[in-house]
């Protein structure tokens, strides 16, 4: 749900939208916005922690998209998902690299 009203306001439907939900959907809407809020928040007062875009972290470790979601789903790299941004930490990513040339 939460998607299908993000779509409708990107793709510049009308202004007035009504939207009929249920309490439910409300606190979940209200919960998965507060969490971004809070991601984004982390993100801009991180000051000693920078992210990368998911494709320099496709470039930097020579791997591909299918890769990265496996190595999310598995807790190997996850993403700090900022809204629809896919960022990663650099330091995450700086740490696979030194492993991955330790095992060569």
């Amino acid at each position: 749900m939460y998607e299908d009203l993000l779509r409708l306001l990107e793709n510049g439907e009308p202004s007035r939208i009504t939207v009929q939900i249920t309490g439910e959907e409300l606190m979940r809407l209200i919960r998965e916005t507060a969490k971004e809020f809070n991601e984004l928040s982390a993100m801009k007062t991180g000051e000693d922690e920078d992210f990368l875009q998911k494709k320099e972290v496709m470039d930097i470790l020579g791997v591909c998209d299918t890769t990265l979601w496996l190595w999310a789903k598995n807790n190997y790299l996850k993403p700090a998902k900022a809204g629809r941004k896919v960022l990663y930490r650099k330091s995450d990513v700086l740490r696979l690299l030194e492993t991955k040339e330790d095992r060569v």
